[in-house]
């Protein structure tokens, strides 16, 4: 898979930004979820501001982000340097925890689950946990966005393909150093492969998975669930199609 000229990003149409967010603020305004970000690593609350970033998921933890005037919170978990197990069990907690809480102060939640824009990470398992937690509390998921994306950091996905800049060429992400991670390397950079070498195999292309620009997933609308991103992971939406 070749690398390609970082100048094809000008060739995208510009964002426009005004009407993006009018209509972030009419859904913020429609939509009165608490929105609870699990962050894998420390480096991811780096790119924001003004919110808060929670070390602990104890249940005052918990309760202080239920309780801010602020639309989301931060939960550190810094899971990526965690064991399978260890991560699992803290997936768990935090999904009862913040149920329990919900419940407990009458607001309805959203988890979303942040990890790396260069796909490392405890990907499925992290979201599998938190389908598993959200079914077993009421909240089916109904499938999971998958969002690689960190323009700071010259992280873009393009027809499928991932790729990290640097320099002045995008290299498709399989390429580069982070997918010899030793604990969670990759040798796919298409997304659907990626996704299928993660999975072994469990969600199939044309069957279980959709992408962006398919009829299938625009219209869909969002309902219950949690998300998953690589710089913004969203997983709101499995069952099963893998997000992407």
């Amino acid at each position: 898979m070749d690398s390609l000229n970082a100048s094809v990003l000008n060739g995208f149409p510009p964002i426009d930004e005004e009407k993006a967010d009018a209509l972030l603020a009419g859904e913020l305004a429609r939509d009165h979820h608490k929105l609870v970000v699990l962050d894998d690593d420390p480096t991811g609350t780096q790119t924001v501001h003004n919110v808060s970033v929670y070390t602990g998921w104890d249940m005052d933890s918990i309760r202080a982000g239920f309780a801010e005037d602020s639309r989301l919170f931060f939960v550190l978990t810094n899971s990526r340097a965690m064991t399978e197990r260890q991560t699992a069990a803290v997936h768990r907690e935090i999904v009862r925890t913040v149920a329990a809480v919900s419940r407990e102060c009458g607001k309805p939640y959203l988890i979303l689950s942040r990890s790396d824009s260069t796909l490392r990470g405890h990907y499925p398992l992290e979201t599998e946990v938190l389908r598993e937690e959200l079914k077993a509390g009421g909240m089916p998921v109904d499938g999971e966005i998958l969002v690689p994306f960190f323009r700071e950091g010259g992280r873009f996905t393009i027809n499928n393909v991932h790729y990290v800049l640097q320099g002045d060429a995008l290299v498709p992400a399989a390429q580069t150093e982070f997918a010899s991670d030793r604990t969670f390397g990759y040798v796919h950079s298409a997304l659907p492969e990626y996704i299928e070498e993660k999975t072994n195999g469990v969600p199939r292309r044309g069957r279980d998975l959709r992408f962006a620009g398919q009829p299938a997933l625009h219209g869909h609308r969002r309902r219950r669930g949690a998300a998953h991103g690589g710089a913004g992971l969203w997983q709101g939406l499995r069952q099963r199609s893998r997000r992407v």
